[in-house]
């Protein structure tokens, strides 16, 4: 039985035929889609508000360091627009966030899945920005991209299992339109939701096991999670998508993406400091 989006490999490389209306059994399929949907905000470029990737951050302490070097500022997140586009309430409604993420000393250092590589600082009060280390190397200085919000839905990817073999060709077709319609345009940058996968579809299961041992999301292994990691899956939250993207300078090995992952219990009390970064590629 394969996943609704993990049926999409080949799908880029072809356009669908002009399709049917959907039968019962395919009607019922995606009606089950839109029923595990969840809304989304996606990041686009543009806008006059806060958020913004790159950038000089405003933050209090000391510029968050890495393995000894400075790290980039990948984001800064303005709560009160995120809320007044209807973002996740699970987040502050007020504030900002500025995620810090390390590059590496060289290209094929860059391991965003290493403890205490990505940093997340709430700040509520103002703040001038810092200068940035003399030792910010060129490579972790990102430009100011301005964003603005969309309010989207996102999809389960792998969480609705489809019979495609019990399916006729014609009934295949329609569900192939269907199906991509549904994905997101790139890039893919969000906050909430589900992630757009490009790889497994169990990053909250890895840092339910991560968190539950040691926090070192590259000790989790092969073997099957207990039921009560799976059942702590259930508590951990999208908090920012970052995807490959030109116009922002972004390529996360091979067009991959960023995933930035929190409990919802430790986002709602503002807390921040136990933030699981992934990286997913083609």
């Amino acid at each position: 039985m394969a996943g609704v989006f993990s049926f999409l490999g080949g799908l880029f490389a072809r356009q669908p035929r002009e399709s049917l209306p959907p039968t019962e059994r395919v009607q019922a399929i995606l009606d089950q889609i839109r029923a595990e949907s969840r809304p989304c905000l996606h990041l686009v470029p543009g806008g006059g508000g806060q958020t913004r990737f790159g950038g000089a951050p405003e933050i209090t302490g000391d510029w968050p360091r890495f393995g000894g070097r400075p790290m980039a500022h990948l984001a800064r997140i303005d709560l009160a627009e995120v809320r007044a586009a209807g973002g996740p309430d699970w987040l502050p409604a007020e504030g900002r966030l500025h995620v810090f993420l390390d590059m590496g000393a060289r290209a094929q250092d860059f391991e965003p899945e290493q403890p205490g590589a990505c940093v997340v600082r709430w700040e509520t009060g103002e703040v001038a920005p810092p200068e940035p280390p003399a030792d910010l190397k060129p490579r972790s200085r990102i430009a100011p991209f301005p964003l603005t919000f969309q309010p989207r839905t996102s999809f389960a990817d792998e969480r609705v299992e489809i019979d495609w073999r019990g399916l006729t060709r014609d009934e295949e077709r329609t569900l192939d339109a269907a199906i991509l319609g549904f994905l997101s345009p790139e890039p893919a940058h969000q906050i909430g939701g589900y992630p757009g996968n490009l790889q497994g579809d169990d990053m909250e299961v890895q840092c339910a096991v991560a968190a539950a041992h040691g926090g070192d999301l590259r000790k989790v292994g092969e073997d099957d999670p207990t039921a009560a990691e799976l059942e702590a899956a259930r508590d951990w939250r999208l908090l920012l998508q970052v995807d490959s993207d030109p116009g922002a300078g972004f390529d996360w090995i091979q067009n991959g993406r960023l995933y930035f992952w929190i409990r919802e219990a430790d986002a709602r009390a503002g807390d921040f400091t136990r933030v699981f970064g992934l990286a997913q590629f083609l």
